[in-house]
C-alpha cells in the first residue's frame, strides 16, 4: 500500500521583516514566482500572479503606510493573494478613466481587476487592512 503524503503547505506568507528591507516588492515578486513554480507547480499562473503581487505590494508601499505582509493561499480551484498594509483608513479604489494615458499612476488596481477573478479589501483591525484577489486554478 502506497501511503504518500504531500506535505506541501497550501498557505504561505511573509511579513515585512522576512522580505528584503531595501527592495520588499522585488523580494515579494521573487518569492511568489519561486513558490508557484517549485512548490505548487502552477507555472502557467506565475507571470500573472507575479504582476499582481507587484502592483498590490507597490500600492501598499506607496499608499498604504508600508507593506506589512504577503500571503498566498491555495484552496480547491482557487489561488488567493493577500497583501497587508498599515493604513486601514485608506480605501483602495480602482481609478476611473479619462486620465493621462501615459501616466504611471492609477493603473494598479485596474490591472488587478482585469486579470484576477475577483478582488476586494477589508480592515483587519485598528492598524492594518488586507487587499486580496483570487485566481482560478
Amino acid at each position: 500500500m502506497d501511503c504518500r503524503f504531500d506535505a506541501t503547505p497550501t498557505r504561505v506568507g511573509w511579513d515585512v521583516s522576512a522580505l528584503d528591507p531595501v527592495r520588499p516588492v522585488a523580494e515579494a515578486r521573487h518569492r511568489t514566482r519561486v513558490w508557484l513554480h517549485e512548490q505548487w507547480r502552477l507555472g502557467e499562473l506565475a507571470d500573472t500572479v507575479e504582476l499582481v503581487v507587484s502592483e498590490m505590494c507597490t500600492n501598499a508601499v506607496r499608499h498604504g503606510g508600508g507593506l506589512a505582509g504577503l500571503e498566498l493561499a491555495l484552496v480547491p480551484s482557487m489561488l488567493r493573494v493577500t497583501v497587508l498594509d498599515q493604513a486601514p483608513e485608506r480605501e483602495p479604489a480602482v481609478a476611473v478613466g479619462g486620465g493621462d494615458p501615459w501616466s504611471e499612476g492609477g493603473r494598479g488596481l485596474r490591472l488587478v481587476e482585469a486579470v484576477s477573478r475577483r478582488w476586494g479589501w477589508h480592515r483587519t483591525g485598528f492598524d492594518e487592512k488586507q487587499v486580496w484577489c483570487t485566481f482560478g486554478v
